[in-house]
């Protein structure tokens, strides 16, 4: 299961939602029905086409650990790594800047699998620091990677299926009859309408003051 927080970028998952089905709001239910449908299939298909891709690469990470791991291993090389304890695997690392900015140090504990850099944390794929470090310790930095980014938990994701649908004129009868009386009509409440999205810290007068007092400050 994913940690809480982990690589989320949205308030909440209904925002997620929302993005794949931009669009298809303010429109009449039957459509609304249709869109959702047709775009999850679509969704669906092209997941499991890029899961075979990967499958026939012998990829064994999804595409998007895959690339950062990648990254971070290249970029390590530049580090310099001075051990500390065994047990805990912890070792201090340092970054030789490549742009005359500057060197920095981090501490790395692969047992607590942290580091000071805050990246490995962000979405639980080994920074460029704690690669450095697992290979003067003899591990293998892949094995940090959590295995909800595997190309089976991938591939289990979307193993789901849907059927095509058959037209009206094929379906089922029913004996349900649906009536529409245009005389009852839901009445709003008084008062103002109450938003039931999660507020984050763009939402509070403070932080926005604040924000647009920096912004005229640059």
């Amino acid at each position: 299961m994913i940690v809480a927080g982990t690589g989320i970028l949205t308030t909440n998952m209904s925002e997620c939602v929302n993005g794949v089905l931009k669009g298809a709001r303010r429109l009449p239910i039957v459509a609304i029905v249709q869109i959702t449908f047709h775009r999850s299939v679509r969704y669906f298909l092209e997941r499991t086409t890029r899961c075979h891709r990967m499958l026939n690469a012998n990829q064994e990470w999804a595409d998007f650990a895959f690339r950062i791991f990648e990254a971070r291993q290249a970029e390590a090389v530049h580090h310099i790594v001075q051990k500390f304890d065994y047990n805990q695997q912890s070792a201090s690392v340092l970054t030789l800047s490549l742009t005359g900015q500057g060197s920095h140090t981090y501490v790395v504990k692969l047992k607590h699998k942290t580091c000071s850099c805050g990246k490995w944390g962000t979405h639980g794929i080994p920074c460029s620091h704690a690669i450095q470090v697992s290979r003067h310790f003899g591990v293998n930095a892949s094995n940090f990677i959590p295995q909800y980014y595997s190309i089976r938990a991938y591939r289990k994701t979307y193993q789901g299926r849907f059927e095509p649908l058959y037209g009206e004129e094929y379906w089922d009868p029913v004996d349900i009859e649906l009536v529409h009386n245009p005389a009852v009509r839901v009445r709003r409440g008084p008062g103002r309408y109450v938003s039931t999205r999660i507020p984050n810290e763009m939402d509070r007068p403070q932080a926005r003051a604040r924000q647009q007092y920096q912004s005229r400050q640059v």
